[in-house]
């Protein structure tokens, strides 16, 4: 995936797409900023193990993804300002109706790109009954239930590496056996351009990992020191963590599992809003501004390698942050 965007092949379907629209009458310098859209699209969700390749791929993609997508790629990542993440979303809804016109627009857009409120942070109460959840077996269906045992770490360690590290969903499908040192209790994450942090693990949540990992039958476990992916797939089917054979390694989660298990995960909570991993994600990063450090220390705790990515936390901070703390809805 190195070629410039202008040279970025797109799938038969989304050319048909823009196609269709310039048949309609739009014009040549609309067509080129919606294809760049659909590009920054297409790259998002193959960095993310989703192939979107067929109009039922695009179709299948949950809200939950989407809205990922949204507020962690466009708003957060890219810093795109609101009229760019507006039209984006009007692209993504415009395609979805031209593939299946029975379709409603399934993904709304008002949220301020630079504006983080006290609606986009969850709060430890919301974090502690998730993890209730996750090792409940209430409200499982037969199936869940069989697989409960094998997926009752690995779940509490995505939410847990959401809330307490600031890790983003593309962080988690990235992470790589050969990035753990748990020696030190450190493990490094990297973001899309390379950057490499490096974060300390506690000693709970390193035998969380452990025993995640243990969790995993000795044939298809991530291999020590390996570039196999740590976080793994399950296969309900057959009751067993998947494998690969073509690539001779475990087949790593996909950003629509991890947003299924999330909303699955709030169905069952019973909280009265929806806790995505970009309010987990907040929490961690508004919690930093408790604490005294520098602005490199708090870039790589927060896993962000722009100072300007962390304005809106400072500005939130400044504005409710403090009372957040002071009034123990959210703790260090």
């Amino acid at each position: 995936m190195t070629k410039r965007r202008k040279e970025y092949p797109l799938p038969e379907y989304i050319e048909a797409y823009l196609f269709h629209l310039g048949a309609s009458g739009r014009q040549p310098s609309t067509l080129k900023r919606y294809r760049y859209d659909l590009i920054d699209v297409h790259k998002y969700f193959h960095d993310h193990n989703v192939e979107l390749e067929a109009p039922e791929a695009w179709l299948a993609v949950p809200l939950e993804s989407w809205k990922t997508f949204v507020n962690d790629f466009l708003i957060e990542e890219k810093q795109y300002q609101q009229a760019t993440v507006a039209r984006i979303v009007t692209v993504i809804n415009s395609l979805t109706v031209f593939l299946n016109p029975l379709r409603k627009k399934m993904l709304a857009y008002a949220q301020p790109a630079h504006t983080l409120t006290v609606d986009q942070i969850a709060l430890p109460a919301e974090f502690s009954k998730l993890v209730r959840t996750i090792r409940s077996t209430s409200g499982l269906s037969e199936n869940q239930l069989q697989a409960h045992p094998y997926l009752v770490n690995r779940n509490e360690l995505i939410v847990t590496l959401f809330y307490k590290y600031g890790l983003r969903v593309h962080h988690i499908i990235r992470l790589r056996m050969n990035d753990l040192h748990l020696a030190s209790h450190e493990f490094d994450v990297y973001d899309r351009l390379g950057n490499r942090f490096t974060l300390k693990l506690s000693q709970e949540d390193q035998t969380l990992l452990m025993n995640y990992l243990a969790d995993i039958p000795t044939p298809v476990r991530p291999r020590w020191y390996s570039d196999d992916p740590v976080f793994v797939s399950f296969d309900f089917s057959r009751m067993t963590f998947r494998w690969v054979y073509a690539k001779n390694q475990p087949k790593q989660l996909t950003i629509v599992m991890i947003t299924k298990m999330m909303r699955q995960l709030n169905e069952r909570s019973g909280l009265t809003r929806s806790v995505t991993p970009s309010m987990l994600r907040n929490a961690h990063v508004l919690k930093t501004y408790a604490t005294d450090m520098t602005s490199l220390e708090r870039m790589n705790v927060t896993c962000m390698h722009k100072e300007s990515s962390l304005r809106r936390y400072e500005q939130a901070y400044a504005e409710f942050g403090a009372t957040l703390f002071e009034s123990g809805r959210v703790t260090p």
